[in-house]
């Protein structure tokens, strides 16, 4: 038999077969299918806005509970020690914790450049310091219902900034402001002075409280800086200070209602009936305590979502709230500081509240509900404080003035042309006027409609004199 002839292998190569899908045109409605899937593998607004929420209510809940075990066991070690040497202790740190803070804030929303203003900023700082030791210290609630008063007083003639017509005005305004808040708290001392003359508490545990608020407020500051990046998020300050006021007084509600309930009745009800010194008695109460400001972080990263689905108080049209995972960051000293020092503050404000309505024969309960609702109206507006610490404010309104161009025909405008082109110019600075910008893009500030006016007729007669020289103009 004759062996059969192994078969020839041909490749594509030698048929002259190349890739066919580059070949291959891909139909228009295969490429609409898979656009449509990859945008419906997208997660939506909705599924970005729950994560968002549920991992701000993490975070806070795991650094309140780190920072309350902190202070916590700061206080069970200092209770029974010395009560003259905790008072003593306590009002030194409280009164550099509140000088540091009126000092920073009255500095950033006052300024330093006239001697008013250099003046204004040094009595807030006596202030601030004088009423934190005596609140760390003593327990007086004078200066709690005094700075109460005054900072209610200092927002609402703060809103005269947006009167000013010029620079001078505008440090006018920063005087006033500054004059209200000094006057507005001397006030509601005298007032609160008035209605109570205890100025100290018989509560023993006072100052070891606020020297374990040292700690727990240096603790959860630091937590929070740190692990603000950890998981999804959302970024506040894609709002304007209008918006994120917003954003304070719409968690208001939920955050009021679960400190009352969780801070002062559930807690209140797992503490002892007296003023206990012991851990194991207090850690439980400590730790449900710190689920309201759980609820306080996933109901402001809420509203924040809502208005920028809304688009509503954005400062660009193209910035994202939300904020990719980044892990843990390394956290700035400065702005640690600042935000301890005003959380301690109010937190020792709260402490005092309570004290005195213990001296008052008010049951635990009742006293927790009481200081915990009234502490949590300012402690919502914590990040706006911090804020204010920054230097930020109410948006001032800024206008752009647009410069005249050049005519199409420059060597033949007529006295006709030239008249047409500047009320042309006129009426484009007019409808430029209403329209505000966003505080990085404006580079020009008119305050007034009568500068916006003169400079359109410094405009229209220099296209006049130009025109008639039969010269372009330039920008």
């Amino acid at each position: 038999m004759q062996a059969g002839l192994p078969a020839s292998i041909i490749t594509g190569h030698e048929l002259g077969i190349g890739r066919i899908g580059t070949a291959v045109p891909v139909p228009a409605s295969t490429m609409h299918a898979a656009n449509v899937n990859e945008a419906e593998r997208a997660p939506s607004l909705q599924s970005r806005a729950s994560a968002a929420c549920i991992a701000h209510a993490l975070r806070d809940y795991v650094g309140q509970g780190l920072g309350r075990t902190a202070g916590l066991a700061i206080y069970c070690a200092l209770a029974p020690l010395n009560e003259l040497g905790l008072r003593v202790a306590a009002g030194v740190a409280g009164a550099a914790i509140g000088g540091r803070m009126a000092w920073r804030l009255a500095s950033a929303q006052i300024g330093n450049d006239t001697r008013w203003q250099q003046a204004g900023v040094g009595c807030c700082t006596l202030l601030g310091a004088a009423a934190g030791g005596t609140i760390a210290a003593l327990g007086t609630n004078h200066p709690v219902a005094g700075f109460a008063a005054g900072s209610l007083l200092a927002a609402c003639a703060s809103a005269t900034r947006h009167s000013a017509a010029d620079t001078v005005e505008l440090d006018n305004a920063n005087e006033f402001k500054a004059g209200t808040a000094i006057v507005g708290t001397l006030s509601g001392i005298a007032v609160a002075t008035c209605l109570d003359r205890a100025w100290k508490v018989d509560t023993r545990q006072l100052p070891a409280r606020n020297l374990g608020l040292v700690v727990e407020s240096a603790v959860i500051e630091t937590c929070k800086s740190s692990f603000e990046r950890c998981g999804p998020s959302v970024e506040r300050h894609t709002l304007n200070f209008e918006g994120r006021i917003v954003v304070a007084l719409s968690g208001m509600i939920p955050y009021v209602a679960a400190a009352a309930l969780l801070n002062g009745y559930v807690a209140g009800r797992l503490q002892p009936t007296h003023d206990s010194q012991l851990f194991g008695e207090l850690i439980a109460p400590t730790l449900v305590g710190a689920i309201a400001n759980a609820v306080r972080g996933s109901a402001n990263a809420l509203a924040v979502c809502l208005l920028h689905r809304q688009q509503r108080f954005n400062i660009g049209e193209d910035r994202d709230c939300f904020r990719a995972n980044t892990g843990i960051k390394r956290p700035r000293p400065r702005t640690v500081t600042d935000k301890a020092c005003v959380r301690y503050f109010l937190s020792a404000c709260r402490n005092a509240l309570y004290a005195r309505l213990r001296d008052a024969g008010y049951s635990v309960v009742d006293s927790n509900c009481i200081a915990q609702g009234v502490y949590a109206c300012f402690a919502q507006c914590r990040d706006l404080i911090n804020d204010l610490v920054r230097g930020d404010g109410w948006t001032e309104p800024a206008w752009r003035t647009r410069l005249a161009e050049g005519p199409i025909f420059p060597f033949t405008s007529t006295e006709s042309s030239s008249s047409s082109s500047s009320e042309r110019v006129t009426v484009g600075l007019a409808d430029e006027d209403s329209s505000p910008l966003d505080e990085e893009n404006s580079s020009h500030h008119v305050s007034t409609a009568s500068s916006s006016s003169a400079s359109s007729r410094r405009v229209s007669m220099d296209l006049n004199s130009e025109d008639s020289s039969q010269q372009g103009v330039s920008n």
